[in-house]
């Protein structure tokens, strides 16, 4: 029988890494690839929360909104950049 080992985290110290500030350029980076990526009229958007660092790829304009609802162009940008292989 395996032995137990216990595990206890540190979340403050996690939630310091997550929202560290190369935590934040990772994130921004890959939305930022993400929104290009999309096509014209997709913005990517910062939204650091209290304990991570995030944000978000949105159509910018009707005619963006437009297209994701048809191609589900966000959906195929995340395929892209997540194929790319770069953080």
């Amino acid at each position: 029988m395996a032995q137990r080992i216990p595990v206890r985290l540190n979340l403050p110290g996690l939630n310091t890494i997550m929202r560290s500030p190369e935590a934040r350029a990772i994130v921004d980076s890959t939305g930022q690839r993400m929104a290009a990526a999309a096509g014209d009229g997709f913005e990517y958007v910062a939204a650091p929360h209290r304990w991570v660092a995030r944000g978000y790829v949105q159509p910018a304009n009707a005619r963006a909104m437009r297209e994701q609802a048809r191609t589900a162009a966000l959906e195929r940008a995340l395929g892209q950049i997540k194929g790319s292989g770069k953080s």
